[in-house]
């Protein structure tokens, strides 16, 4: 009797270290969902669906709403959201895990032209009127990924 109960104990705590990761990932998709839509759709639901329907043009339809708005979430979101300062525990859990869709190279460069400058909120929001110059660095990066090119010194 006493090593059914032992091995009983062993499946439940060996099925709980197995699962731990993916049962975390649920719990941080569902708590940092609505705050990543608020930060990324301020105008709520047509910005969404125009989103989307975008993302579907680029991909041929060939991925699911979900999957297309987890690629949108994780890849926005890192971008528009400083993960170095402080934030919610779920959301940078979640946006720090994988993507649940991999994109083609050509889907991808897709992607960053088109929506480069989405959305157009700063990501020093709260911060004083003082000049970053790491702001100065991202926009030379920006022009020269947009194309302008900006001329270099040779050494």
């Amino acid at each position: 009797m006493i090593y059914i109960v032992i091995a009983l104990v062993i499946v439940i705590a060996s099925t709980i270290v197995l699962t731990q990761k993916s049962i975390i990932r649920v719990i941080a998709e569902k708590r940092a969902l609505p705050i990543i839509e608020d930060i990324l759709f301020p105008q709520g639901e047509q910005n969404k669906a125009q989103i989307i329907q975008d993302i579907h043009q680029l991909t041929n339809n060939r991925l699911s709403d979900e999957l297309v708005m987890d690629y949108f979430y994780k890849i926005k979101g890192l971008q528009v959201l400083n993960i170095n300062r402080p934030m919610n525990f779920w959301v940078k859990m979640y946006l720090t895990t994988p993507t649940k869709v991999k994109l083609n190279y050509f889907e991808q460069v897709k992607f960053y032209e088109t929506f480069l400058n989405y959305p157009k909120i700063h990501s020093d929001i709260g911060s004083d009127n003082r000049v970053n110059p790491g702001n100065q660095i991202e926009k030379k990066i920006k022009a020269q990924l947009v194309g302008k090119l900006i001329p270099q010194k040779f050494a």
